[in-house]
């Protein structure tokens, strides 16, 4: 996102939310609909949005992790792997992201430094 654009507010993005709704057919009875229907349409689209958002933190996540200088497992040297992608199960739904692999030739494995976070 630009560092110089506006961020929306909540309220602005609840209108953008109802307008992808409206607009895609996937409430084009509106008139008629149901507060159920309207709730799981709008829950099933913020779902989305949420992983979405996630996916996208966690990438910046994995960018920002410390890169290691030396294995965990045994000390020795590490080099760096093409970035992979990698996916979780979150409460919402699947989330994915890139991140950085190193390898171990001597332990004959693969360190994922954003996954070294305890909170993943």
């Amino acid at each position: 996102m630009d560092s110089t654009r506006e961020v929306p507010s909540l309220d602005e993005i609840a209108d953008l939310l109802m307008e992808t709704l409206t607009q895609s057919g996937q409430l084009a009875d509106l008139g008629n609909a149901s507060l159920e229907s309207l709730e799981e349409e709008v829950l099933e689209k913020m779902d989305q949005v949420t992983c979405s958002a996630i996916s996208k933190l966690l990438t910046r996540q994995a960018r920002q992790a410390e890169t290691p200088q030396a294995c965990p497992r045994c000390g020795g040297a590490l080099c760096a792997k093409p970035t992979q992608g990698r996916s979780l199960q979150s409460l919402r739904g699947r989330v994915t992201f890139r991140c950085d692999v190193f390898r171990c030739e001597a332990c004959r494995l693969d360190f994922f430094p954003s996954v070294q976070n305890p909170g993943l």
